[in-house]
């Protein structure tokens, strides 16, 4: 997929705070008019450019929207490791200089609470408002619904209100696909199946002190939430004024525009100029995600999931990515546990084969993994292996094979079976069988028969010893009949190698025609010398070895048949 790269500059330290207040902190990021050479991509690769740090990236980010001015609104799922530290390092200039401004004189520090407790009344009378409007009406004489997706209700006086909260469908008479206890793990795997089935539906939530919460699912994961009573913590307006996202006044405003116009607060802050409809759409995911981590955590409580056609409004939020989440929560806790105790929970897999389950590789495809975790599910998935024989051939380290793994089996993403799969085995074996073919067609009669250039008789007849049963016709119960001609055609290279290289005279001339002869005398030379140094350390073994190689290379040198003697003599001595 092709991607297009930009760069984000900042002007100044003031308007990249500003831009990571509003927007950077929560994953949305975007490019002004102008930015781009071209038009965006699906995939942007973006570097930021701040005073104090320079230039930072480059950053992956996924295109949301371009907007009719040309501002393009882009969403980074995590920011890199140096990305951050950059921003802690604009952070930590700024404390300095304020510190510097508070210890000059220049800048007064406060000097009791009074200022803080105005503060927390003025977000309590704030949390009562929010609560308020959000709540559902009592007094609607009649509704219908909206285009765009809530209800509109009217009241006595005719004045149009909007029913707060997503409509909850009567699921009631109906038996739940799913059903678990928050105490177990039961909900997490609950997650990734309806992930894979890519389901919409409703997730009730039923809490020990009386309380209901919903979820909306649609294609697999979440969309929206909802809690009665209402959580204040968890309104929009509230999320936004807590992060800094939002002052007092904004908010302030927005709640009066929600009584006014009868709008919903997202609604009222694209009114007011606050956010862009793009930039709403990644705030209200955040939201999502926010309280999809809430429940994650909570371990009391029973919950129920509902399959439905189609949820009762429209949500303009894309679903939430559990797996994707789950999954770095389980990689980044795998660091943390002891080598021996990951050791011990994987011990009973290590002579079972590793499969996916179905389904599991369009989860992949969501889960943004990083280039060396998608090149190990590569290997995974293009051969069968056994568990320990996975460690041998994986590109990551042994201990980061072991976390993947272990990460992959707790979201049942892979399997381990007894048996080999047969059309698994068969691509298998053909694989080695090309291999090996592809080995003995372009390589030298040597290489056909594993063997080096400087070798002896007895060394080939070893070798061939070895291969020739493996290749035989008779082995076509190993290779299977589909593959007899390839089979065939491995053997005949390997009997005609043989054939050549066990006659001194064909080898050393096949040698002398792929081999300088310069080369050969030289080899021959260095042999020798590492023959002497044998007779000094008193291997003979090795002394023998060498002179005889060299005698190979060089038939007719009377000094290394001399030195050959003299090692036959000594081990004879």
């Amino acid at each position: 997929m092709a991607v297009r790269s930009a760069s984000r500059r900042y002007p100044s330290l003031r308007a990249f705070v500003e831009d990571y207040q509003g927007m950077l902190r929560i994953g949305a990021l975007t490019l002004p008019p102008g930015t781009i050479d071209g038009p965006p991509m699906a995939e942007m690769k973006i570097d930021l450019v701040i005073p104090v740090v320079g230039r930072l990236g480059p950053v992956d980010a996924q295109l949301l929207q371009q907007l009719p001015d040309g501002t393009v609104a882009l969403r980074v799922s995590e920011w890199p490791a140096d990305v951050t530290r950059g921003f802690n390092a604009v952070f930590a200039a700024i404390d300095e200089m304020k510190q510097w401004f508070v210890e000059s004189g220049q800048l007064q520090a406060p000097s009791d609470g009074r200022a803080e407790k105005q503060l927390l009344a003025e977000v309590e009378r704030l949390r009562a408002r929010v609560r308020a409007l959000e709540s559902r009406p009592d007094a609607a004489t009649s509704a219908a619904p909206a285009a765009d997706g809530p209800t509109v209700v009217y009241d006595e006086q005719g004045k149009r209100v909007v029913e707060r909260g997503f409509r909850v469908p009567d699921v009631s008479g109906l038996e739940p696909a799913l059903s678990g206890t928050l105490a177990d793990r039961s909900f997490r795997d609950a997650c990734m199946e309806l992930a894979i089935a890519r389901a919409t539906g409703l997730l009730t939530l039923e809490l020990p002190d009386g309380r209901l919460r919903w979820g909306f699912w649609q294609k697999g994961g979440p969309v929206g939430w909802r809690a009665e009573p209402l959580v204040e913590d968890e309104v929009l307006g509230i999320l936004l004024y807590r992060a800094g996202q939002l002052n007092r006044q904004q908010l302030e405003q927005s709640l009066n525009l929600m009584e006014q116009n009868g709008v919903r607060q997202g609604e009222a802050l694209i009114e007011m100029g606050v956010v862009s409809f793009a930039q709403l759409v990644m705030l209200l995911q955040k939201q999502s995600e926010f309280v999809f981590q809430r429940v994650v955590k909570d371990r009391e409580g029973k919950w129920s999931f509902h399959v439905l056609e189609e949820l009762p409004e429209r949500f303009v939020t894309p679903p939430l990515r559990t797996p994707s989440l789950l999954f770095r929560a389980l990689r980044n806790s795998v660091r943390d546990m002891p080598a021996e105790d990951l050791a011990t929970t994987l011990r009973p897999w290590l002579d079972r084969y590793v499969y996916f389950v179905d389904g599991a590789a369009r989860i992949f495809d969501e889960m943004k993994l990083n280039s060396e975790e998608a090149g190990f599910l590569k290997i995974v998935g293009s051969t069968s292996y056994r568990l320990r024989e996975l460690f041998a051939v994986s590109n990551l380290s042994r201990s980061a094979t072991a976390g993947m793994i272990w990460s992959l089996a707790d979201l049942h993403l892979v399997e381990f079976r007894d048996a080999e799969a047969q059309a698994r085995g068969l691509e298998r074996v053909t694989r080695v069988l090309e291999d090996r073919k592809r080995a003995v067609m372009r390589g030298t009669l040597f290489e056909a028969l594993d063997l080096h250039w400087i070798c002896t008789a007895p060394e080939v007849e070893a070798a061939w010893r070895k291969l020739s049963p493996e290749f035989a016709p008779d082995s076509m119960a190993r290779w299977g009949e589909a593959n007899k001609q390839l089979v065939n055609d491995i053997y005949g290279k390997l009997t005609s190698a043989y054939e050549t290289l066990k006659v001194d005279s064909r080898r050393r001339d096949y040698r002398a025609e792929i081999m300088e002869r310069m080369q050969i005398e030289q080899s021959a030379e260095m042999l020798a010398k590492k023959g002497e140094m044998a007779f000094m350390k008193q291997s003979q073994r090795e002394a023998f070895d060498c002179f005889s190689k060299a005698l190979e290379l060089v038939p007719n040198s009377a000094e290394y048949r001399d030195g050959l003697s003299k090692a036959l003599s000594v081990a004879k001595a």
